[in-house]
């Protein structure tokens, strides 16, 4: 192999050649590739946070749906009780009216029967004087006519 000029020549056209390539083709390149890559980088980045971002709001409106309806079961069961209480009160106080108006109507009776028994045992005495005076043809009263018994069959 010989050393002469054509193979400096070829030397410095192919260094030229390279630079002159370099700044051409191989630097635009390059750039277009590491704002590619930048660009990438950067959307990976914002979607990985925006992920991040969506799980965290989505944990939350999960707590916030689980704290509504705790809420929601703790008014339901609080009204649930207070009509309860409503009901029985309600019931309790109907109870209580219907027991005194059927005092009142048991002692209305009572009265009623202890008015008659007076009045038939008032009649009873009349009447046994009655059929004495039938018999004998005279109004007399009867003798020994026990009060007593008379009270102890009415009242019996």
């Amino acid at each position: 192999m010989e050393f002469n000029a054509t193979f400096l020549v070829t030397i410095i056209s192919f260094i030229v050649f390279v630079y002159l390539m370099n700044k051409i083709l191989y630097a635009p390149i390059q750039k277009v590739v590491t704002e590619r890559e930048d660009f990438v980088n950067s959307n990976l980045k914002d979607a990985e946070t925006n992920n991040d971002k969506a799980k965290a709001l989505s944990e939350d409106r999960d707590n916030k749906i689980s704290n509504a309806r705790n809420d929601a079961r703790l008014v339901y069961i609080d009204s649930l009780n207070d009509y309860k209480k409503q009901k029985d009160d309600y019931i309790h106080n109907t109870q209580e009216d219907v027991n005194n108006e059927l005092n009142n109507a048991y002692q209305g009776l009572e009265n009623l029967s202890n008015e008659t028994k007076e009045g038939l045992k008032g009649k009873m005495t009349d009447l046994a004087n009655d059929i004495v005076e039938k018999m004998l043809g005279y109004r007399s009263e009867v003798p020994y006519f026990d009060n007593d018994k008379v009270n102890k069959i009415l009242y019996h």
